[in-house]
């Protein structure tokens, strides 16, 4: 069977349209025919014919390795997940099956899908290994469920769902795509909602769900909130799902032929006070900047995948671009001379497509030199500005032609096909330099620059309008007024002089009286600084 067709490109969540499939999977109408007779079945007899995500995932699992897989370090492979898993500890089951081999089954951790696999004995110790090191999921939260009921974060999309739900659920996301117009990983978290709800539900009809039904969602859903404990639900997963069930009930209450009470999509709001608690919630109060610096500081940058990751975790760092983007940045897009970035959303996975210039701000450490070496290194090996500014692997190895790094094909060097490789990056750099990986995300760099930034540097409303353009943030109206079309000229000096700032070790009276008594030079990095100090604070009759 082709590597095309790879299972995971379909999203288990998904119910997709047969032309879709086609469109995914390269394939033409007939091989959709040949699949269905092979066994993949249609969500029902109605025209558009569709098809459930989690059903193609397992269907092509089974196609192409129709003998089963190995189990690999203790978990066994999950077709529903399209991934290997470690079986729950408490539903484990080992049946002899003679010559030394034994059939273990269990229940995976993730979907709650019943797996088995016959292995010798020594693998079997393998999987009560992986069985006892794992650690508690938010799957299971759910008591008395069943398998299939509930995945990842209780929100798999189980065989038991009702069928008109999966049509319902294929026009919904269809309305989400081509209506509202939103990005396919906004989508897959709706999606997602809903399986959870449906699951709470019991995978009744959508059409059947009552007032007292939602009621008693909220309720479990607050008995699964927690504020950090393993193995539960966050505030904000709670504050989303509910939040997507509405809009979703909204969306039903007005397709033709559909009698729900019209006052339901209401009863998924939470109370005032717990809408305030969420809203006033501090977040990504996980990373700090000394934090991130000091990460920085332990990496490595002896070989070119250290100074790929090294330069990569410093471009976080002084930009706080969102991951989408930096794996998506082409050598054409990066100008470390001048230290812009230009995110154009023709070439770059910006937010909303939105094109953002994001100039890089030095904040010490030797975060500009790590890019900047980073970006020599790459002209010197033959890499261009067609290539990708951050190299996959398979371009660090050097090739047998003696050419170097560069690629031996005449295609420019592509980008990473998704953001997972980056993660790991961040969370391998976290784990060497003694931190928790579980606190550190890649959106959490977005999220240290600016409290550093107003702590340590004082800032003005022009420097904070400067650095939130600097995100690609939009400022409110009032602010937008007097400062949305700053020069870039004029937001580089502000936003060179806010770092200066921060970095600096002297208080404003300790520049004023060093400059009033001449004892800092002109070479001193504050001199500006104590200067414009000073002079702010003269007398009239001394100016």
């Amino acid at each position: 069977m082709s590597r095309r067709h790879d299972p995971s490109r379909a999203r288990r969540h998904w119910i997709y349209a047969r032309d879709e499939l086609c469109d995914i999977f390269d394939v033409g109408d007939s091989t959709i025919s040949n699949w269905i007779r092979r066994g993949l079945p249609p969500v029902d007899t109605h025209r558009p014919q569709i098809f459930a995500g989690f059903e193609v995932r397992r269907f092509l699992t089974n196609l192409r390795w129709p003998h089963g897989r190995l189990p690999d370090h203790g978990r066994l492979f999950c077709h529903f997940c399209s991934q290997f898993m470690p079986l729950s500890l408490h539903a484990i089951q080992n049946v002899p099956d003679g010559l030394g081999r034994v059939t273990v089954r269990g229940m995976a951790t993730n979907c709650d899908n019943m797996l088995q696999a016959t292995v010798p004995q020594a693998m079997a110790c393998e999987i009560w290994s992986a069985a006892l090191n794992t650690a508690r999921h938010s799957s299971d939260v759910l008591a008395g469920r069943s398998p299939g009921s509930s995945g990842d974060s209780c929100a798999s999309v189980p065989p038991e769902t009702h069928t008109s739900n999966l049509r319902r659920l294929y026009h919904y996301r269809v309305f989400l795509e081509q209506h509202e117009e939103l990005q396919t990983d906004t989508v897959d978290e709706h999606l997602r909602s809903l399986a959870r709800i449906s699951a709470v539900f019991g995978h009744r009809p959508f059409e059947e769900v009552e007032i007292a039904d939602v009621v008693r969602l909220k309720d479990k859903l607050r008995e699964l909130r927690s504020d950090g404990e393993s193995g539960r639900l966050s505030p904000s997963t709670v504050t989303h799902t509910l939040w997507h069930g509405g809009a979703f009930f909204r969306w039903l209450s007005a397709r033709p032929g559909v009698k729900i009470d019209p006052h339901l999509p209401g009863y998924f709001n939470l109370s005032r006070r717990e809408q305030r608690v969420a809203a006033d919630a501090v977040k990504g109060a996980g990373l700090t900047f000394d934090q991130a610096a000091c990460i920085f500081r332990e990496m490595l940058s002896a070989t070119p995948t250290e100074k790929r990751n090294r330069s990569i975790f410093a471009l976080f760092i002084v930009t706080g671009m969102r991951i989408g983007a930096l794996v998506t940045l082409r050598g054409k897009h990066v100008n470390m001379d001048t230290r812009w970035i230009n995110q154009d959303p023709r070439e770059v996975d910006t937010k909303d497509g939105k094109h953002i210039r994001t100039y890089c701000l030095d904040l010490g450490h030797g975060l500009i030199d790590a890019i900047r070496i980073w970006s020599r290194w790459r002209t010197e090996n033959g890499f261009g500005a067609g290539d990708a500014f951050f190299l996959p692997d398979r371009y660090l190895q050097p090739n047998g032609l003696g050419l170097g790094f560069a690629p031996s094909s005449e295609s420019p060097a592509s980008c990473w096909k998704s953001d997972d490789q980056v993660r790991q990056i961040i969370k391998n750099a976290a784990a060497n330099a003694g931190f928790d990986t579980t606190a550190i995300a890649s959106h959490d760099f977005r999220k240290t620059i600016h409290p550093f930034l107003a702590r340590c540097g004082a800032m003005t409303v022009a420097e904070e309008v400067a650095l939130q353009l600097n995100f690609g943030h939009t400022p409110t109206e009032t602010i937008r007024k007097h400062y949305a079309r700053m020069p870039e000229a004029e937001r580089e000096a502000i936003l060179d002089e806010l770092c200066r700032r921060a970095l600096s070790s002297r208080t404003e009276l300790e520049l004023y009286l060093a400059f009033e008594r001449g004892e800092i030079a002109d070479s001193d990095p504050d001199f500006e600084r104590a200067r414009g100090i000073f002079r702010r604070n003269m007398l009239p009759s001394d100016r």
